[in-house]
């Protein structure tokens, strides 16, 4: 059976109906994908914000470990001194204040919170890659700073003094100071290229919350590393200035 359909208002009027329809649609959609873009340039706006301020925060951690780098090398070169007289004369003059490389709360917590939400997708490529390698470089300074932590405590062991130390002792103690200089080395670097690449990107640290940092780890609230204290001094004195003391 055949149908015969018309338009009770004819088909001109039935096509201009329906064109009225599918631009309406079409206007709707538009309107959609407009405020979708909108919000995510929003997002990653915000997601850019987040973590460039986070970078900056963590180069000038990274600056200060460069400023206390003379203090390191110093001790770990008196330390080696001693070892070294250890090793010829089976005993050494008693170092009073081995301390311990500098240590600093370190964060890519927003990198991180960016990347999981998808939020660091909505930025460039060439950007995505500028904040994974900096904070890539960011992270590996935080891995140096743990495992030094653990070098640096096996060298204190040297405050005990030659009587109280075997000759096993000395052997895990030549390891530590092995490991603590390879350390510095790998801390230096991280550190140097870290602020390198950064002020290409145009990126320069900052001290808003590091001033806050500080202000929490010493109470002078200045930045006083403990290892740029002599080695003979005592540590009691060293830590009168410290809210959380170096272990002896």
């Amino acid at each position: 059976m055949r149908l015969n359909f018309r338009p009770a208002k004819g088909w001109r009027a039935f096509i201009g109906e329906v064109g009225v329809i599918v631009l309406g649609v079409l206007i709707a959609l538009g309107a959609q994908q407009a405020a979708e873009s909108v919000n995510e340039r929003r997002a990653a706006a915000e997601a850019r914000d987040a973590v460039v301020g986070e970078i900056e925060e963590m180069l000038a951690v990274l600056q200060l470990r460069q400023a206390a780098e003379p203090c390191v090398e110093r001790r770990l070169k008196e330390l080696r001194a001693i070892v070294d007289q250890w090793g010829r004369t089976g005993s050494f003059t008693t170092p009073r204040w081995v301390a311990q490389a500098p240590w600093f709360l370190s964060s890519t917590a927003r990198f991180e919170a960016a990347q999981a939400s998808g939020r660091l997708a909505l930025l460039p490529t060439e950007e995505q890659y500028r904040l994974g390698l900096i904070t890539g470089t960011l992270r590996n300074f935080r891995e140096i700073q743990e495992r030094e932590l653990d070098a640096w405590a096996k060298l204190r062991a040297l405050q005990s003094g030659a009587d109280a130390l075997s000759a096993r002792d000395r052997t895990e103690i030549r390891m530590a100071l092995q490991e603590a200089s390879l350390l510095d080395y790998r801390a230096k670097t991280a550190a140097g290229q870290g602020l390198t690449f950064a002020a290409g990107y145009g990126w320069r640290p900052s001290r808003r919350r590091l001033d806050y940092m500080l202000s929490r780890g010493w109470k002078n609230g200045r930045f006083s590393p403990s290892i740029c204290f002599p080695i003979n001094t005592p540590p009691q004195v060293v830590n009168q200035n410290l809210f959380f003391p170096v272990p002896e």
